[in-house]
């Protein structure tokens, strides 16, 4: 019988490779960062001797890698930044003459996180976003969750471009883990997008080996990548500068990628739907369309941001005798604008909470997404606060879904160092709750109103839109692509099945809309026909907890669970290393088992229980290896903790021999 410590060592063994991979230092030789034409421009550097040959039409593409080198040019490995994917042994099956394969690695299964995608002609691959999904209950003590492309590891010199189509954490967190371990493959996104990653690449000290080429997708754009075309065009989303794919294979196969997208008419800081570029793309015979689920429970259309705007004008104009706190996520720039606009307008002054907030905020004045007066706009501390009187303060802050140290839920538990919730504060929820962290919000939004402070929220006001099509924005979209297959992204079954009900309804046969799971492989034919294959990638639930990357079947989270349950008891044992005699007392400490009113008799028990199960098995097996020994030990306080407490705790013995 296997115990706790048994597997958590078979585990260990398993995750260690056979032979020790080393990152290879790169050093880029030859880049350009000048804007290109019509004519062929080929980037050469030295990683893995790689070549990137891009044939760019009619837009502006940038290639960047010397204006973000940091001092120390040299790749240096920092314990808190971890790339190490477990080995596998699978390799992808064979793919036929001029067949079009496209894998799903992230995004569905799960809401909204670890958003991520593979599409492969003979022997050239591309990669689209690779986000990540945070913790919940189900991963205790874990900091996040990531796309498993182990067994992209092998084919690194295959990958011809990683596509990125916006800055959220869904889609662009788990960079700094992935592109190391596959080689550092150019990176392919927007402008906004490029900004906001660059941040973290830095810190992860990898900044200095990556390539990137900036994107206008507002323009007609295409480049080739292999034995793929692929063109970025602009889509209206939650953050400036969110794009869409649409990538055709040498094979003929046609892919119109939408990720995040909604249509919006009027948006506050993008062009409004660029409905006869998809209607283009749609004359082309796509073959597959692939559609954001996220909003399939909702009907009709989302909120303009025009009407949000109005919305938000009224309480800013309003609310002239106390402070205005704004909470909602920092990547939402267009709503930052809108509130500028309306300081502005009433000559009210905006501070912004958060270190995510200012960073975000910085870079998109830096980059002039964002336009305003000179002193409009001020970082929130108590120095830059005085002098204005708190009526004319308006305060946007992070916290919107109760992020455990983000700035609101500091100041709804009084912790906040500029800031205090009193009487009269009014605040607005100008967001979405993130499934999952309804319970969390609501406990911030009871504890501002229970300080006194009056809560808005998008029930109440139209204070909010989501980025996210609804079905009549999903309908429209099928009806401008007229795609041959439909494949629903985004989201659990049930999302995914109410998009695909809505694609029947808009005339897609049932037997054309490809309901895939994560690592499910789908080749397409030169002729139009789909494969599904019986085979599927093998991928794992990869975690980050602190310093270590590991699989989330791991042992140490199901004791995580059993103690989260249970609690622990810990038997220390003190022998005669000679005589293997008990020596003083057994040493126990138990956590989070018994009630003070039991702890004395409980903890009498168990010691008189264990001393006898140590001495017994002891005298009828005097030569018992020590392993075997604290197995007896453990099953059998197993049993009598059943017996005497109805419970089941975790237990773990020890012996010290002196």
């Amino acid at each position: 019988m296997q115990d706790f410590l048994d597997k958590l060592d078979d585990e260990l063994s398993s995750m260690q490779p056979k032979k020790e991979n080393k990152t290879p230092e790169v050093v880029i030789t030859s880049v350009s960062n000048k804007k290109t034409d019509n004519k062929n421009t080929k980037t050469s550097y030295s990683n893995n001797n790689k070549k990137t040959n891009s044939n760019n039409k009619k837009s502006g593409w940038r290639f960047y890698n010397k204006d973000f080198k940091s001092k120390n040019t040299k790749f240096e490995h920092r314990e808190k930044f971890v790339s190490k994917f477990p080995e596998t042994r699978f390799y992808l099956p064979s793919l036929r003459d001029k067949h079009t394969r496209y894998i799903p690695i992230g995004w569905n299964n799960e809401t909204g996180a670890k958003n991520m995608g593979m599409f492969q002609y003979w022997d050239d691959i591309i990669l689209a976003d690779c986000g990540v999904m945070f913790a919940d209950e189900t991963l205790p003590g874990v900091d996040y969750s990531i796309p498993d492309v182990s067994f992209l590891k092998k084919y690194t010199k295959n990958i011809k471009g990683f596509l990125i189509t916006h800055a959220h954490l869904d889609h662009i967190g788990a960079l700094k883990h992935i592109i190391p371990a596959l080689d550092f493959p150019v990176l392919y996104w927007t402008k906004l997008t490029l900004w906001i990653v660059k941040k973290g690449l830095e810190e992860a000290q990898i900044l200095n080996k990556c390539t990137f080429v900036e994107i206008d997708a507002k323009k007609e754009n295409k480049t080739k990548l292999g034995g793929f075309t692929v063109e970025f065009f602009s889509i209206n989303h939650s953050i400036p500068d969110s794009a869409g794919l649409f990538i055709e294979s040498d094979g003929g196969a046609k892919f119109f990628h939408t990720w995040d997208f909604k249509i919006d008419h009027s948006p506050e800081l993008d062009q409004p739907a660029d409905i006869e570029r998809f209607k283009r793309f749609g004359d082309k015979w796509v073959t597959m369309l692939l559609s954001d689920s996220t909003g399939s429970i909702r009907k009709w259309h989302t909120t303009s941001e025009k009407e949000v705007w109005e919305a938000l004008d009224k309480i800013v104009w309003e609310h002239n005798s106390w402070r205005l706190i704004i909470a909602t996520f920092s990547s939402w720039i267009s709503r930052v604008q809108q509130l500028i606009n309306s300081a502005e307008k009433f000559d009210k002054t905006i501070f912004l909470s958060g270190r995510s907030m200012v960073e975000n905020i910085a870079i998109a004045k830096d980059l002039g997404y964002l336009k305003m007066k000179k002193d409009t706009m001020k970082k929130m501390t108590p120095k830059n606060t005085e002098g204005v009187p708190v009526n004319k303060q308006i305060i946007i802050t992070t916290g919107s879904q109760w992020e455990e140290f983000s700035a609101l839920t500091r100041m709804a538990g009084g912790l906040h160092n500029s800031i205090e919730i009193i009487e009269w504060d009014t605040i607005v929820f100008s967001s979405s709750v993130v499934p999952g962290n309804d319970r969390s919000v609501v406990w911030v939004i009871n504890k501002l109103i229970k300080l006194g402070a009056t809560v808005i929220t998008k029930d109440t006001l139209d204070v909010h839109t989501w980025g996210h099509a609804f079905v009549e924005e999903q309908k429209e979209m099928i009806r401008l692509v007229r795609p041959k297959y439909f494949t629903p992204i985004y989201g659990d079954t049930y999302f995914r099945s109410l998009h695909a009900e809505t694609a029947m309804q808009e005339g897609i046969p049932k037997d054309n809309i490809l309901s895939l799971d994560n690592g499910n492989i789908v080749d397409f034919t030169p002729e139009g026909r789909v494969f599904r294959s019986k085979i599927t990638v093998p991928l794992q639930d990869i975690i980050i907890d602190g310093n270590g990357m590991w699989t989330a079947n791991s042992h140490v989270i199901t004791a995580r669970h059993k103690m989260k349950e249970a609690w622990v008891i810990v038997v220390n044992y003190r022998v005669d290393k000679k005589t293997r005699a008990i020596l003083g007392h057994i040493r126990l400490e138990t956590r989070g088992l018994v009630y003070i009113d039991e702890v004395r008799t409980v903890h009498r028990d168990i010691l008189r229980k264990v001393k006898m199960i140590y001495e017994n098995t002891i005298k009828d097996i005097p030569d018992i290896e020590e392993k075997e020994l604290l197995k007896i030990v453990k099953t059998d306080l197993e049993k009598y903790m059943f017996y005497r407490l109805d419970r089941e705790p975790m237990i773990i013995p020890m012996i010290t021999e002196v």
